[in-house]
């Protein structure tokens, strides 16, 4: 996976135009793993079609429980897709018994000098797709899932198709990081954008939403160049038409 890596790096350098230094690349260059991966994750994968990533919780709830997903992996079967996920980092199979809250677990594990933690997570998402000889997808990211998928999708350029819904895009602004915040020009998501430009975008945010920062979500998205959609939903929540309104994108946007 490593190799594979190193070629999406390349790619997206030249894509870019950049030279390649560390100054101009502070996601792809700073981030390299140190080790490479031994194991494709465990995931799960429900439905026919096309593949859209969804990253939420764990595995289980977010492929078997639509109720924490509002509907929108039902809704996305039911649109003809196949939704695949897998545990996010701290939660499911990677949830640490020391810290239940998987956000603290996150500002912990940064604090100690992981640096790898999100990379490493997304070397393991390129894996699934190796295994499962996914060539374009689709990725959905819900909340903290939401910053993951941001990471992810720039390193992977399979991913054509990019929505966040109600998306952390500001670690420090999260109440979990208070005690522990990160260094913005290592973990901040802006220096992703670049990378995803030829990418299809969408982000829908609660326009009270005092969880992950509308005013913050608002911004990332227009600086992303996605299309946004601003909600009336209650603070942080998804409502079963947010769902059905991003399983409408995905199929307005045509084939992967």
């Amino acid at each position: 996976m490593r190799a594979v890596f190193a070629l999406l790096l390349a790619a997206l350098l030249s894509a870019c135009g950049s030279s390649g230094d560390e100054a101009a690349n502070p996601p792809l260059a700073n981030h390299l793993l140190s080790e490479p991966h031994v194991a494709t994750p465990d995931y799960g994968r429900i439905g026919s079609g096309p593949v859209i990533v969804v990253l939420a919780l764990d595995e289980e709830h977010t492929l078997h429980d639509a109720a924490s997903t509002s509907g929108i992996v039902p809704d996305l079967i039911s649109a003809g897709y196949t939704v695949l996920s897998l545990d996010l980092p701290c939660e499911g199979a990677n949830a640490d018994p020391q810290e239940t809250n998987p956000l603290k677990c996150w500002a912990k594990r940064l604090a100690a000098g992981d640096r790898d933690f999100f990379v490493s997570f997304c070397s393991g998402l390129s894996d699934v797709l190796d295994a499962a000889g996914i060539r374009k997808a689709g990725i959905l990211g819900i909340s903290r899932g939401g910053y993951v998928a941001t990471v992810c999708a720039a390193y992977d350029t399979r991913f054509t198709q990019i929505v966040l819904e109600n998306p952390v895009t500001d670690l420090n602004y999260l109440t979990e990081f208070k005690r522990h915040p990160v260094d913005e020009s290592l973990y901040n998501l802006q220096q992703y954008i670049p990378y995803l430009q030829d990418r299809r975008k969408m982000l829908s945010i609660d326009k009270d939403d005092v969880r992950v920062g509308a005013d913050l979500a608002v911004s990332f998205a227009k600086q992303l160049g996605a299309d946004l959609e601003k909600t009336d939903a209650p603070n942080h929540t998804i409502t079963p038409r947010v769902a059905s309104a991003a399983a409408q994108w995905f199929v307005a946007q045509g084939a992967f």
